[in-house]
Parts: structure tokens; C-alpha cells; sequence
């Protein structure tokens, strides 16, 4: 109950800070006709739930990566290697044709977030990212993503309740960031699809932010973050071993080599969501 009233409140206190700065990026018109249909839920099959109340998890690449259907151990989740692998292919790197390996905590966390909303399919612009800059990203901790028929600000919202994350909310570009990390923050992004990356923006946090990059609830951060260590929850999930629902190793493992993934490159692919994705305790 008291998680939920956060996210409503969440939810309001960001479309409250963003809505006077949204014209200041203007996505182009066939890139807001695509976020349109993506977040149409009319586009999505119904949520599929097994006879004990598991939800089925779907994910969808945006970026033609296909659609992967996996079902956790228990109606709170828990995810086997087969899954994990099947996951980690849906979340790779379309341009580069790449996958690895995603923290179990993250894939755990995107299952919580279609279980609260009753999702059908969550849909995945970014997953792993085979770049050089460190990133969240290219560590496997880190997705861009939407849902079906749910306000972002809404799934930000609600994201911020789960401790351990870095919680972005892209108005304009449309999706919702989320990583795993070891102290909460948050924030809101109002730059369109394809500005520079907020990377590099954090770097230089010293000489002042950009005007569409703002931190919000960093008071609720912390105390999310106390909250999760009370019940349990670790930073990360961890790229090997058995999957542990709604918990994980102290400290994840490194990233293994990226294997190709399979699928052929899409034409046109949605541009990379460019965030705030480092893995200190800043926005970069």
C-alpha cells in the first residue's frame, strides 16, 4: 500500500517538473508516430498467467531483436539459466549484433514491474549496449523501456519504490530507464531521441547540468534504497548461478564475452536512448 501510494506521487511531482520544458526537444514526427504505436496497449496480446498465477514475462525488441516469452519459478519471479539466456538475446546490441549476458537482479526487476501492471509485454528499445564507454549499459544492468498502454512517468514512478536502481524518465524520447546499482538515484531527462549522452553531461556535472537533465527525489532514493536492504534485496543479481527471486549476490561478476545474436539487423533502428547510465552514485 505504501509503495503504491509513493508511485502515484511519484508519478505527479515528475509530470510536474517536466511539463514546461517538454518543447524545448521536438522528436521527429515518424519517431513520435512509432512511440505512439508502441505504447498503444490495443497493439499487445492480453498478460498470459499460468493456473498457479505466474505471469508469463514477454519481452519485445523494438529494434527487431524478436520477442522472447519466459515464465518465472513462482508468482514473485525467479528466473532459470535457460530463461536468462533467452532474455539476454532479446536485450543485446541490434546494431552491433551482439549480445551478453544481463544481471538477474535487472531481469527481476523488470518481471516486478509487469507483474504490477498487469502487462501483457514489456517492450525493449536498449538492452546491452557493445560500446566502449563504461556504462551500465555495455555491463548488462541496464534496459530502456516501455509499457503498453502505462503513462512512463507512471513505471518511473514505481520503479523508484524498488531500491537499488537508477530510475530515469525521458518524456520526450518517450521510455523509462532503469539499472541496477549500489545507492538509488533518480532523475529526469527532457532531451529528445539521440542527443548527446547524459554520460558526458554527468562528467561535467561540475560545470553545471544541462537545462533537460534534472535529479529529482533524492531524499525518496535513500530511503528506498533502506527499505530494500530491509527486505533483503542486494544490488545485483549476478550473470551466473541459480536465479534467487527479488534478491542476489552481494556483487555481480563480470560481463563474459558477447556472443553474435541471433536475428538479421533491423533497417531503421530506434535511435539509442542516450542516459544518464554510469555506475557511481551521479546520473553519468
Amino acid at each position: 500500500m505504501r509503495r503504491t501510494l509513493l508511485a502515484t506521487v511519484f508519478a505527479l511531482l515528475g509530470a510536474a517538473l517536466v511539463r514546461p520544458s517538454e518543447s524545448r526537444a521536438n522528436p521527429q514526427p515518424s519517431y513520435r508516430a512509432n512511440m505512439q504505436r508502441w505504447h498503444n496497449a490495443e497493439n499487445v496480446p492480453a498478460p498470459q498467467y499460468t493456473d498457479d498465477g505466474r505471469l508469463v514475462l514477454r519481452l519485445r525488441s523494438i529494434n527487431a531483436l524478436g520477442t522472447v516469452e519466459v515464465t518465472p519459478r513462482t508468482p514473485e519471479g525467479g528466473f532459470d539459466e535457460e530463461a536468462l539466456t533467452q532474455v539476454s538475446r532479446v536485450l543485446g546490441d541490434a546494431r552491433a549484433q551482439r549480445s551478453a549476458p544481463i544481471d538477474r537482479r535487472l531481469v527481476e526487476v523488470i518481471y516486478q514491474i509487469a507483474r504490477h501492471f498487469r502487462a501483457g509485454q514489456i517492450s525493449v528499445l536498449s538492452g546491452f549496449r557493445a560500446q566502449t564507454a563504461p556504462s551500465n549499459h555495455r555491463l548488462g544492468r541496464a534496459v530502456d523501456i516501455l509499457v503498453p498502454g502505462v503513462a512512463d512517468a507512471d513505471v518511473a514512478a514505481y520503479a523508484r519504490t524498488l531500491g537499488f536502481l537508477g530510475v530515469g524518465y525521458y518524456p520526450v524520447g518517450g521510455f523509462t530507464h532503469v539499472d541496477v546499482r549500489d545507492r538509488s538515484y533518480y532523475w529526469v531527462d527532457r532531451s529528445g531521441p539521440g542527443s548527446p549522452s547524459r554520460a558526458r553531461r554527468g562528467r561535467s556535472r561540475r560545470r553545471g547540468r544541462s537545462s533537460s537533465f534534472c535529479e529529482v527525489h533524492g531524499d525518496v532514493a535513500r530511503r528506498a534504497d533502506q527499505e530494500a536492504r530491509a527486505r533483503g534485496i542486494f544490488p545485483y543479481g549476478g550473470l551466473r548461478g541459480p536465479s534467487n527471486p527479488g534478491n542476489g549476490s552481494a556483487a555481480a561478476s563480470g560481463v563474459r564475452e558477447a556472443e553474435p545474436a541471433n536475428g538479421a539487423a533491423p533497417a531503421t533502428p530506434a535511435p539509442a536512448a542516450t542516459d544518464a547510465d554510469g555506475d557511481d552514485n551521479g546520473a553519468d
